[in-house]
């Protein structure tokens, strides 16, 4: 069992996004928005790149559908958002940045996805980081981005990257044991909508509330795993 992937994908996204908001600071209003446009069509095309046709429509549509009413009923958004705007409020009174906005945004695009998930179960069983090396030149190079338009609140992301991806190496030996290479497919699917959500809001097209879809990439499992037990007891 190796964590270096972890840290080093989790300092990667934090050292991108306190770079990246330092130079939001210099970057006249113009050339930020042809950035933010940019990110928005780069985030939006990873998302659509990772459909898949063998995704079961029927775990896509009721993980979507469930996760956000948990999250909307949980107002996780809300919550978020009430966070941020506190934080701000102590650290850069007079900052235009919204904290919560970029920290949502980012946690959500380098927590989402195969790659964490593989990344963990190879750093926990292999005691390799490979999967979490290529992660990370992806995710400092978006959170870059980002942060240069969003500011420092992408660098936040780096917190919750290193729990959810330490937690998935301490537990790789139990998760490898029920999360098949299809219920890892369809988890990537779910998040890869939500990838494209951000890209959406990122290009001001949309503004959908992301933070309360969070629970939605981990359903596919949920519903594998209860179907499994039915199937036992059946």
């Amino acid at each position: 069992m190796t964590f270096t992937g972890v840290a080093v994908n989790a300092a990667g996204i934090f050292l991108a996004g306190i770079t990246g908001s330092l130079l939001k600071k210099g970057m006249p209003e113009r050339v930020t928005n042809i950035l933010m446009s940019a990110l928005g069509l780069c985030v939006l095309f990873v998302g659509l790149t990772g459909f898949d046709a063998s995704m079961n429509i029927i775990i896509l549509v009721l993980s979507l559908a469930l996760g956000a009413l948990a999250g909307e009923l949980l107002d996780i958004d809300g919550k978020l958002n009430s966070a941020g705007d506190a934080l701000q409020k102590k650290i850069q009174k007079k900052g235009k940045d919204n904290i919560a906005e970029g920290f949502v945004s980012a946690t959500l695009f380098v927590c989402t996805g195969a790659m964490a998930i593989a990344g963990g179960i190879e750093s926990g069983s292999q005691g390799t980081w490979d999967t979490y090396l290529a992660k990370s030149s992806i995710d400092i190079l978006i959170v870059f981005v980002m942060a240069a338009t969003k500011g420092a609140g992408c660098a936040l992301a780096a917190f919750p990257c290193f729990i959810y991806e330490a937690l998935l190496t301490v537990f790789s030996g139990f998760i490898s044991g029920f999360v098949t290479l299809q219920v890892i497919n369809q988890m990537s699917v779910t998040g890869s909508v939500l990838i494209a959500g951000i890209g959406l809001n990122l290009l001001g097209i949309t503004r959908i509330r992301i933070a309360n879809f969070i629970f939605a990439p981990f359903l596919p499992a949920v519903f594998y795993l209860a179907r499994k037990a039915v199937m036992q007891l059946v």
